[in-house]
Protein backbone atom coordinates (compact mmCIF):
# COMPACT_ATOMS: atom_id res chain seq x y z
CA UNK A 1 0.00 0.00 0.00
CA UNK A 2 1.10 3.42 -0.89
CA UNK A 3 2.05 6.04 1.54
CA UNK A 4 -0.48 8.57 0.29
CA UNK A 5 -3.07 5.30 -0.03
CA UNK A 6 -2.36 5.10 4.10
CA UNK A 7 -3.00 8.87 4.40
CA UNK A 8 -6.29 8.37 2.72
CA UNK A 9 -7.21 5.80 4.58
CA UNK A 10 -6.86 7.92 7.91
CA UNK A 11 -9.72 10.31 9.16
CA UNK A 12 25.22 29.20 23.91
CA UNK A 13 25.70 31.65 20.63
CA UNK A 14 29.05 29.96 21.38
CA UNK A 15 31.66 29.52 18.54
CA UNK A 16 32.70 25.64 17.98
CA UNK A 17 34.13 24.71 20.91
CA UNK A 18 37.87 24.48 20.84
CA UNK A 19 39.75 21.17 19.48
CA UNK A 20 39.83 19.29 23.07
CA UNK A 21 43.18 18.91 24.35
CA UNK A 22 44.74 15.58 25.07
CA UNK A 23 43.58 15.19 28.68
CA UNK A 24 39.79 16.08 27.78
CA UNK A 25 39.96 13.30 24.77
CA UNK A 26 40.93 11.20 27.37
CA UNK A 27 37.55 11.86 28.84
CA UNK A 28 35.52 11.32 25.84
CA UNK A 29 32.23 8.85 26.07
CA UNK A 30 32.52 5.90 23.66
CA UNK A 31 31.02 6.44 19.93
CA UNK A 32 27.39 5.24 19.26
CA UNK A 33 26.90 1.64 19.43
CA UNK A 34 28.83 1.18 22.98
CA UNK A 35 26.45 -0.11 25.20
CA UNK A 36 24.45 2.26 27.32
CA UNK A 37 24.68 1.20 30.61
CA UNK A 38 23.06 2.59 33.66
CA UNK A 39 23.96 1.76 37.43
CA UNK A 40 22.75 3.53 40.14
CA UNK A 41 25.65 5.73 41.28
CA UNK A 42 25.03 5.44 45.04
CA UNK A 43 24.18 1.90 45.39
CA UNK A 44 26.25 0.23 42.04
CA UNK A 45 23.05 -2.01 41.09
CA UNK A 46 22.55 -1.87 37.74
CA UNK A 47 19.54 -0.51 36.45
CA UNK A 48 16.76 -1.72 34.13
CA UNK A 49 16.03 0.22 30.87
CA UNK A 50 13.29 2.27 31.98
CA UNK A 51 12.44 2.98 28.44
CA UNK A 52 10.56 0.30 28.15
CA UNK A 53 6.90 -0.13 29.42
CA UNK A 54 7.79 -4.01 29.85
CA UNK A 55 9.70 -3.10 32.47
CA UNK A 56 7.67 -3.20 35.42
CA UNK A 57 10.16 -1.14 38.22
CA UNK A 58 9.45 2.18 38.57
CA UNK A 59 12.48 5.01 37.86
CA UNK A 60 12.87 6.87 40.77
CA UNK A 61 11.73 10.41 40.81
CA UNK A 62 12.30 13.68 43.42
CA UNK A 63 9.51 16.19 43.70
CA UNK A 64 9.81 18.86 42.71
CA UNK A 65 8.06 21.10 44.73
CA UNK A 66 10.05 19.91 48.28
CA UNK A 67 10.40 22.24 50.80
CA UNK A 68 7.64 24.85 49.21
CA UNK A 69 4.59 25.37 50.74
CA UNK A 70 1.30 23.11 49.92
CA UNK A 71 -2.40 23.80 49.94
CA UNK A 72 -3.98 27.09 51.91
CA UNK A 73 -0.47 28.49 52.88
CA UNK A 74 0.96 28.14 49.26
CA UNK A 75 -2.39 29.68 47.88
CA UNK A 76 -2.66 32.51 50.55
CA UNK A 77 0.71 33.38 49.62
CA UNK A 78 0.47 33.54 46.08
CA UNK A 79 -2.60 35.52 46.70
CA UNK A 80 -1.35 38.29 48.73
CA UNK A 81 1.30 39.19 45.66
CA UNK A 82 -1.21 38.98 43.24
CA UNK A 83 -2.68 42.33 44.43
CA UNK A 84 0.80 43.83 44.19
CA UNK A 85 0.17 47.03 41.83
CA UNK A 86 2.34 47.16 38.46
CA UNK A 87 2.65 50.50 37.50
CA UNK A 88 -0.98 51.31 39.40
CA UNK A 89 -2.87 48.50 38.12
CA UNK A 90 -3.36 44.87 40.74
CA UNK A 91 -1.38 41.93 38.93
CA UNK A 92 -4.81 40.24 38.35
CA UNK A 93 -5.37 37.68 35.77
CA UNK A 94 -7.34 34.39 34.83
CA UNK A 95 -5.68 32.44 37.31
CA UNK A 96 -5.34 34.72 40.41
CA UNK A 97 -9.57 36.02 39.84
CA UNK A 98 -10.33 32.19 39.90
CA UNK A 99 -8.20 31.29 43.20
CA UNK A 100 -8.15 34.98 45.21
CA UNK A 101 -10.87 36.56 44.26
CA UNK A 102 -13.06 33.99 43.41
CA UNK A 103 -11.60 31.06 45.65
CA UNK A 104 -13.19 28.57 43.52
CA UNK A 105 -13.88 25.00 44.42
CA UNK A 106 -11.37 22.94 41.77
CA UNK A 107 -11.80 19.48 42.38
CA UNK A 108 -10.91 18.49 38.47
CA UNK A 109 -9.90 19.06 35.25
CA UNK A 110 -13.20 19.98 34.27
CA UNK A 111 -13.58 22.17 37.17
CA UNK A 112 -10.30 24.35 36.41
CA UNK A 113 -10.80 24.47 32.58
CA UNK A 114 -14.31 26.09 33.79
CA UNK A 115 -12.36 28.23 36.37
CA UNK A 116 -10.09 29.77 33.52
CA UNK A 117 -13.29 30.44 30.97
CA UNK A 118 -11.58 27.59 28.89
CA UNK A 119 -14.45 25.08 29.26
CA UNK A 120 -16.54 23.33 25.86
CA UNK A 121 -19.57 24.69 25.29
CA UNK A 122 -20.51 22.27 22.64
CA UNK A 123 -18.65 18.98 22.84
CA UNK A 124 -20.20 16.63 20.28
CA UNK A 125 -19.17 16.32 16.80
CA UNK A 126 -20.09 19.27 15.84
CA UNK A 127 -18.13 21.17 18.32
CA UNK A 128 -15.44 23.63 16.64
CA UNK A 129 -11.43 24.58 17.70
CA UNK A 130 -11.59 27.80 18.92
CA UNK A 131 -15.41 29.15 17.72
CA UNK A 132 -18.88 29.08 19.02
CA UNK A 133 -17.76 29.60 22.57
CA UNK A 134 -15.57 26.83 22.38
CA UNK A 135 -12.19 27.40 23.41
CA UNK A 136 -8.94 27.17 21.02
CA UNK A 137 -7.41 23.55 21.28
CA UNK A 138 -4.15 21.63 20.03
CA UNK A 139 -2.61 18.17 20.86
CA UNK A 140 1.05 17.85 20.91
CA UNK A 141 2.95 13.96 20.34
CA UNK A 142 6.56 15.17 20.90
CA UNK A 143 7.82 17.69 23.48
CA UNK A 144 11.18 19.47 24.39
CA UNK A 145 9.55 20.89 27.38
CA UNK A 146 10.36 19.72 31.25
CA UNK A 147 7.58 16.86 30.45
CA UNK A 148 9.17 15.87 27.62
CA UNK A 149 9.67 12.17 28.68
CA UNK A 150 5.89 11.98 29.48
CA UNK A 151 5.00 13.32 26.11
CA UNK A 152 4.39 10.59 22.59
CA UNK A 153 1.42 10.00 20.70
CA UNK A 154 -0.17 7.66 22.93
CA UNK A 155 0.03 10.46 25.91
CA UNK A 156 -0.04 13.76 24.02
CA UNK A 157 0.63 17.15 25.80
CA UNK A 158 -3.00 18.84 25.35
CA UNK A 159 -3.31 22.54 25.27
CA UNK A 160 -5.99 24.50 25.46
CA UNK A 161 -6.14 28.06 25.25
CA UNK A 162 -8.14 31.49 24.46
CA UNK A 163 -9.55 31.14 21.14
CA UNK A 164 -7.64 33.40 17.92
CA UNK A 165 -10.36 34.43 15.46
CA UNK A 166 -8.87 32.15 12.73
CA UNK A 167 -5.77 34.30 12.19
CA UNK A 168 -2.92 35.93 14.11
CA UNK A 169 -4.61 38.38 16.55
CA UNK A 170 -3.96 39.64 20.37
CA UNK A 171 -6.22 38.60 23.01
CA UNK A 172 -5.91 40.38 25.55
CA UNK A 173 -5.75 38.74 29.37
CA UNK A 174 -4.88 35.91 27.26
CA UNK A 175 -5.06 31.94 29.06
CA UNK A 176 -3.25 28.86 27.90
CA UNK A 177 -3.41 25.94 30.38
CA UNK A 178 -1.05 22.60 29.42
CA UNK A 179 -1.62 19.16 30.93
CA UNK A 180 -0.67 15.62 30.12
CA UNK A 181 -1.21 12.57 32.00
CA UNK A 182 1.38 10.74 34.56
CA UNK A 183 2.28 14.39 36.41
CA UNK A 184 -0.16 15.68 38.86
CA UNK A 185 0.07 19.30 37.58
CA UNK A 186 -0.84 21.40 35.05
CA UNK A 187 1.21 24.53 33.64
CA UNK A 188 -0.71 27.54 33.19
CA UNK A 189 0.43 31.07 31.44
CA UNK A 190 -2.20 34.16 31.91
CA UNK A 191 -2.09 37.82 31.01
CA UNK A 192 -2.60 40.65 32.98
CA UNK A 193 -5.89 41.55 32.87
CA UNK A 194 -5.65 45.14 33.07
CA UNK A 195 -2.39 46.42 32.10
CA UNK A 196 -1.26 49.88 31.75
CA UNK A 197 -3.13 52.26 29.60
CA UNK A 198 -1.14 51.48 25.74
CA UNK A 199 0.46 48.70 26.97
CA UNK A 200 0.29 44.76 26.86
CA UNK A 201 -0.46 43.02 30.05
CA UNK A 202 2.20 41.32 32.03
CA UNK A 203 2.76 37.03 31.20
CA UNK A 204 2.59 34.94 34.70
CA UNK A 205 3.24 31.65 34.38
CA UNK A 206 1.83 28.99 36.62
CA UNK A 207 2.52 25.44 38.04
CA UNK A 208 -1.30 24.48 38.97
CA UNK A 209 -0.38 20.80 41.67
CA UNK A 210 -3.45 18.90 42.20
CA UNK A 211 -3.43 16.22 44.72
CA UNK A 212 -5.27 12.92 44.02
CA UNK A 213 -6.16 10.22 46.57
CA UNK A 214 -2.97 7.65 46.27
CA UNK A 215 0.00 10.07 46.61
CA UNK A 216 -1.31 10.44 50.62
CA UNK A 217 0.59 7.31 50.91
CA UNK A 218 2.75 6.46 48.03
CA UNK A 219 0.55 3.78 46.71
CA UNK A 220 -0.03 5.37 43.24
CA UNK A 221 0.10 3.20 39.81
CA UNK A 222 0.14 3.50 36.07
CA UNK A 223 -3.93 3.27 36.46
CA UNK A 224 -3.86 6.23 38.80
CA UNK A 225 -1.67 8.81 36.34
CA UNK A 226 -2.21 7.97 33.13
CA UNK A 227 -6.18 7.26 32.38
CA UNK A 228 -8.97 9.71 32.70
CA UNK A 229 -8.91 8.70 36.62
CA UNK A 230 -5.84 11.55 37.16
CA UNK A 231 -8.62 14.45 35.57
CA UNK A 232 -10.63 13.42 38.43
CA UNK A 233 -11.44 13.54 41.84
CA UNK A 234 -8.77 16.00 43.21
CA UNK A 235 -8.64 16.45 46.88
CA UNK A 236 -7.17 19.75 47.19
CA UNK A 237 -4.63 22.14 45.08
CA UNK A 238 -1.69 24.21 45.52
CA UNK A 239 -0.57 27.35 43.16
CA UNK A 240 2.56 28.01 42.35
CA UNK A 241 3.90 30.92 40.20
CA UNK A 242 7.18 31.61 38.02
CA UNK A 243 8.57 33.30 40.94
CA UNK A 244 8.04 30.71 43.37
CA UNK A 245 9.51 27.98 41.15
CA UNK A 246 12.31 30.32 39.75
CA UNK A 247 15.17 27.81 42.17
CA UNK A 248 13.10 24.50 41.88
CA UNK A 249 13.51 21.72 38.85
CA UNK A 250 9.87 23.12 37.48
CA UNK A 251 11.53 26.66 36.66
CA UNK A 252 9.26 28.21 33.83
CA UNK A 253 11.60 30.84 33.17
CA UNK A 254 14.86 29.15 31.69
CA UNK A 255 12.50 28.51 28.47
CA UNK A 256 10.17 31.25 28.90
CA UNK A 257 12.59 33.87 30.09
CA UNK A 258 15.95 32.65 27.98
CA UNK A 259 17.64 36.36 28.05
CA UNK A 260 17.22 36.62 32.07
CA UNK A 261 14.87 38.31 34.64
CA UNK A 262 15.45 41.67 32.75
CA UNK A 263 13.99 40.63 29.53
CA UNK A 264 10.26 39.94 28.52
CA UNK A 265 8.43 35.96 29.44
CA UNK A 266 7.65 34.56 26.13
CA UNK A 267 5.30 32.24 24.68
CA UNK A 268 6.89 28.97 23.24
CA UNK A 269 6.00 27.02 19.97
CA UNK A 270 9.23 25.99 18.54
CA UNK A 271 7.28 24.11 15.57
CA UNK A 272 5.09 27.59 14.85
CA UNK A 273 5.04 26.51 10.73
CA UNK A 274 3.21 24.71 8.90
CA UNK A 275 3.06 21.61 8.92
CA UNK A 276 3.71 21.56 12.80
CA UNK A 277 5.75 18.19 12.52
CA UNK A 278 4.36 16.86 16.16
CA UNK A 279 1.11 18.17 16.41
CA UNK A 280 -1.97 16.65 16.01
CA UNK A 281 -3.71 18.06 12.85
CA UNK A 282 -6.06 15.94 10.08
CA UNK A 283 -5.16 16.96 6.98
CA UNK A 284 -1.44 16.43 7.17
CA UNK A 285 0.55 13.13 6.90
CA UNK A 286 2.38 13.98 10.47
CA UNK A 287 -0.47 14.91 12.67
CA UNK A 288 -2.62 11.96 10.64
CA UNK A 289 -0.36 9.78 11.21
CA UNK A 290 0.19 10.74 14.92
CA UNK A 291 -3.19 10.75 15.39
CA UNK A 292 -3.75 7.41 14.02
CA UNK A 293 -1.40 6.13 16.78
CA UNK A 294 -3.48 8.18 19.31
CA UNK A 295 -6.92 6.75 18.21
CA UNK A 296 -5.34 3.32 18.10
CA UNK A 297 -4.81 3.16 22.19
CA UNK A 298 -7.79 5.44 23.37
CA UNK A 299 -10.51 5.07 20.90
CA UNK A 300 -12.98 7.59 19.64
CA UNK A 301 -14.80 7.87 22.83
CA UNK A 302 -12.84 8.70 25.62
CA UNK A 303 -12.11 12.17 26.82
CA UNK A 304 -8.17 13.52 26.85
CA UNK A 305 -6.71 16.01 28.89
CA UNK A 306 -9.81 18.35 28.84
CA UNK A 307 -10.46 18.21 25.56
CA UNK A 308 -13.90 16.02 24.82
CA UNK A 309 -13.47 13.11 22.29
CA UNK A 310 -15.70 14.01 19.54
CA UNK A 311 -13.22 16.91 19.02
CA UNK A 312 -9.51 15.38 19.28
CA UNK A 313 -9.82 15.27 15.84
CA UNK A 314 -10.23 18.69 15.32
CA UNK A 315 -6.70 19.46 17.05
CA UNK A 316 -4.74 21.92 14.99
CA UNK A 317 -1.64 23.63 15.90
CA UNK A 318 -2.26 26.25 13.57
CA UNK A 319 -5.12 27.61 16.17
CA UNK A 320 -2.02 27.91 18.79
CA UNK A 321 0.28 29.31 15.82
CA UNK A 322 -2.58 31.76 15.76
CA UNK A 323 -2.31 32.62 19.57
CA UNK A 324 1.53 32.88 19.72
CA UNK A 325 1.98 35.33 16.63
CA UNK A 326 -0.86 37.21 17.78
CA UNK A 327 0.76 37.80 20.96
CA UNK A 328 3.80 39.10 19.34
CA UNK A 329 6.25 35.96 19.80
CA UNK A 330 6.40 35.25 16.05
CA UNK A 331 9.95 34.91 16.59
CA UNK A 332 10.86 32.01 18.14
CA UNK A 333 14.06 31.41 19.65
CA UNK A 334 16.15 28.49 17.78
CA UNK A 335 12.54 27.99 15.95
CA UNK A 336 11.70 24.33 14.04
CA UNK A 337 11.61 24.97 10.45
CA UNK A 338 8.86 22.35 9.73
CA UNK A 339 8.63 21.79 5.92
CA UNK A 340 12.34 22.11 5.41
CA UNK A 341 12.72 19.36 7.88
CA UNK A 342 10.21 17.15 6.74
CA UNK A 343 10.77 17.21 3.08
CA UNK A 344 14.84 16.45 4.12
CA UNK A 345 13.33 13.62 6.18
CA UNK A 346 10.99 12.50 3.54
CA UNK A 347 13.69 12.55 1.26
CA UNK A 348 15.93 10.75 3.24
CA UNK A 349 13.46 8.02 4.41
CA UNK A 350 11.02 7.57 1.96
CA UNK A 351 8.56 5.51 4.33
CA UNK A 352 8.46 8.82 6.45
CA UNK A 353 6.40 9.23 8.71
CA UNK A 354 4.28 6.07 8.81
CA UNK A 355 7.31 3.94 8.90
CA UNK A 356 10.41 5.88 11.37
CA UNK A 357 12.95 2.93 10.98
CA UNK A 358 15.56 4.19 9.59
CA UNK A 359 15.62 6.76 10.98
CA UNK A 360 15.62 10.12 8.42
CA UNK A 361 18.18 12.51 7.84
CA UNK A 362 18.27 16.15 7.80
CA UNK A 363 20.61 19.14 7.61
CA UNK A 364 18.17 21.85 8.81
CA UNK A 365 17.73 19.77 11.97
CA UNK A 366 21.45 19.21 12.28
CA UNK A 367 22.26 22.55 12.43
CA UNK A 368 19.63 23.30 15.12
CA UNK A 369 20.71 20.29 16.99
CA UNK A 370 24.45 22.04 17.08
CA UNK A 371 23.21 25.39 18.66
CA UNK A 372 21.67 23.14 21.85
CA UNK A 373 24.45 20.84 21.52
CA UNK A 374 26.82 24.02 22.48
CA UNK A 375 24.59 24.88 25.21
CA UNK A 376 23.68 28.06 23.04
CA UNK A 377 19.54 27.29 22.78
CA UNK A 378 16.65 24.86 24.44
CA UNK A 379 17.19 21.46 22.73
CA UNK A 380 15.47 20.93 19.31
CA UNK A 381 12.52 18.20 18.89
CA UNK A 382 13.31 15.21 17.38
CA UNK A 383 13.61 15.32 13.45
CA UNK A 384 11.21 12.66 12.68
CA UNK A 385 7.57 12.93 13.01
CA UNK A 386 7.52 10.05 15.28
CA UNK A 387 9.59 9.73 17.87
CA UNK A 388 8.40 6.06 19.52
CA UNK A 389 9.01 2.17 19.27
CA UNK A 390 6.65 0.38 16.69
CA UNK A 391 6.91 -2.71 19.49
CA UNK A 392 6.74 -1.09 22.10
CA UNK A 393 3.70 1.44 21.09
CA UNK A 394 1.86 -1.67 20.24
CA UNK A 395 2.57 -3.49 23.88
CA UNK A 396 1.23 -0.63 25.29
CA UNK A 397 -1.46 0.40 23.35
CA UNK A 398 -3.03 -3.09 24.11
CA UNK A 399 -1.94 -2.95 27.27
CA UNK A 400 -4.18 0.50 27.41
CA UNK A 401 -6.79 -1.15 26.04
CA UNK A 402 -7.00 -4.32 27.96
CA UNK A 403 -6.86 -2.19 31.47
CA UNK A 404 -9.62 0.41 29.92
CA UNK A 405 -12.08 -2.64 29.19
CA UNK A 406 -11.34 -4.26 32.55
CA UNK A 407 -9.16 -7.10 31.31
CA UNK A 408 -6.29 -6.39 33.12
CA UNK A 409 -5.67 -4.56 36.76
CA UNK A 410 -1.89 -4.07 36.11
CA UNK A 411 -1.04 -0.74 33.75
CA UNK A 412 2.51 -1.05 32.42
CA UNK A 413 4.15 2.81 31.71
CA UNK A 414 2.75 4.05 28.57
CA UNK A 415 5.41 6.70 28.18
CA UNK A 416 7.94 4.18 27.93
CA UNK A 417 7.64 3.98 24.05
CA UNK A 418 10.52 6.00 22.88
CA UNK A 419 12.99 4.51 19.77
CA UNK A 420 16.21 3.89 21.33
CA UNK A 421 17.74 5.20 18.50
CA UNK A 422 16.05 8.75 18.80
CA UNK A 423 17.22 9.28 22.65
CA UNK A 424 20.26 11.29 21.76
CA UNK A 425 18.55 13.24 18.77
CA UNK A 426 15.68 14.33 21.79
CA UNK A 427 18.36 15.02 24.02
CA UNK A 428 17.35 12.43 26.62
CA UNK A 429 20.54 11.36 26.76
CA UNK A 430 24.15 12.97 25.97
CA UNK A 431 25.72 12.99 22.02
CA UNK A 432 27.39 9.72 21.63
CA UNK A 433 31.76 10.78 21.13
CA UNK A 434 31.03 14.01 23.07
CA UNK A 435 33.89 14.68 25.66
CA UNK A 436 33.04 14.97 29.18
CA UNK A 437 33.48 19.04 28.66
CA UNK A 438 30.76 18.89 25.84
CA UNK A 439 28.65 16.42 28.05
CA UNK A 440 28.38 19.02 31.24
CA UNK A 441 27.54 21.65 27.85
CA UNK A 442 24.72 19.73 26.62
CA UNK A 443 23.32 18.34 29.52
CA UNK A 444 23.12 21.45 31.75
CA UNK A 445 23.53 24.99 29.87
CA UNK A 446 19.77 24.72 29.85
CA UNK A 447 19.63 25.39 33.83
CA UNK A 448 23.27 26.59 34.38
CA UNK A 449 24.16 30.05 32.42
CA UNK A 450 24.99 33.37 32.51
CA UNK A 451 21.55 35.00 31.20
CA UNK A 452 19.76 33.61 33.74
CA UNK A 453 18.82 34.70 37.08
CA UNK A 454 22.18 35.14 39.16
CA UNK A 455 20.89 35.49 42.38
CA UNK A 456 19.25 31.81 42.78
CA UNK A 457 21.75 29.22 44.29
CA UNK A 458 21.38 27.34 40.53
CA UNK A 459 23.65 30.33 38.95
CA UNK A 460 26.36 28.88 41.38
CA UNK A 461 27.37 26.50 38.63
CA UNK A 462 27.82 27.95 35.17
CA UNK A 463 28.96 25.58 32.15
CA UNK A 464 30.15 28.37 30.42
CA UNK A 465 32.67 29.08 33.13
CA UNK A 466 34.00 25.33 33.96
CA UNK A 467 37.72 26.04 33.05
CA UNK A 468 37.82 28.82 35.96
CA UNK A 469 35.78 26.96 38.55
CA UNK A 470 37.24 26.30 41.60
CA UNK A 471 38.28 22.77 43.64
CA UNK A 472 35.56 22.50 45.55
CA UNK A 473 32.62 23.92 43.27
CA UNK A 474 33.97 20.80 40.65
CA UNK A 475 33.54 18.70 43.84
CA UNK A 476 30.24 19.70 44.04
CA UNK A 477 29.15 18.94 40.77
CA UNK A 478 30.81 15.62 41.05
CA UNK A 479 28.87 14.83 44.67
CA UNK A 480 25.55 16.37 42.21
CA UNK A 481 26.43 13.53 39.39
CA UNK A 482 26.84 10.80 41.79
CA UNK A 483 23.30 11.17 43.62
CA UNK A 484 20.66 8.90 42.72
CA UNK A 485 17.89 9.52 40.62
CA UNK A 486 15.35 9.78 43.50
CA UNK A 487 17.09 13.19 44.98
CA UNK A 488 16.39 16.46 44.03
CA UNK A 489 19.55 17.55 43.95
CA UNK A 490 20.75 15.32 41.27
CA UNK A 491 22.50 16.26 38.12
CA UNK A 492 21.36 16.53 35.85
CA UNK A 493 17.79 15.66 36.99
CA UNK A 494 16.13 12.47 35.85
CA UNK A 495 12.94 13.65 34.68
CA UNK A 496 14.82 16.05 31.96
CA UNK A 497 17.53 13.42 30.88
CA UNK A 498 19.54 9.94 32.13
CA UNK A 499 23.72 10.15 31.95
CA UNK A 500 24.83 6.14 31.27
CA UNK A 501 27.71 5.59 33.21
CA UNK A 502 29.90 6.16 30.51
CA UNK A 503 29.06 9.91 30.22
CA UNK A 504 28.76 10.32 33.78
CA UNK A 505 32.41 8.93 33.70
CA UNK A 506 33.68 11.11 30.78
CA UNK A 507 31.92 13.96 33.09
CA UNK A 508 33.39 13.38 36.22
CA UNK A 509 37.19 12.41 35.00
CA UNK A 510 36.61 16.19 33.35
CA UNK A 511 35.46 17.74 36.52
CA UNK A 512 38.54 15.97 38.54
CA UNK A 513 41.59 17.56 36.69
Amino acid sequence: MTRSALILGLVLSAATLAAACSSEEATRRPRKGAVRKQTDPETGAELPDYNDPRVKEKEGIPDPLEGLLRGAAQNDALCARAGEMIEGNPNFNAVTNAICKEKRSINSLGDLQLALGLDFKRTDARGTNGSNNNPGFALLAHSSSLIARSVSSINPRAFIFSPPPGQPTRIPAFVVMTFARGETFVEIAAEQARPPNGQTGKISFYLFKFDIACEANHTCKNGDLLTPAIEKDWKGFSVYDDEDLKNTLVDCRHCHQPDGPSSKMILRMQELEDPWTHWFRSDRPGGLTLMQDYFRAHGAEEDYGGIPAALIQKSDGRALEDLVKGQGFQNQPNGFNSRAIENEIESSSSLQPEINTPRGKSSTWDALFARAFAGDAIPVPYHDVKVTDPDKLQFATDEYKKFLAGQSTDLPDIRRVFLDDALEAMTFLPKSGASGREILVQTCAQCHNPKLDQTISRAKFDVTRLDSMTRAEKDLTIARLKMGSANRLRMPPVMMRSLPDDARDAAIAFLSQ
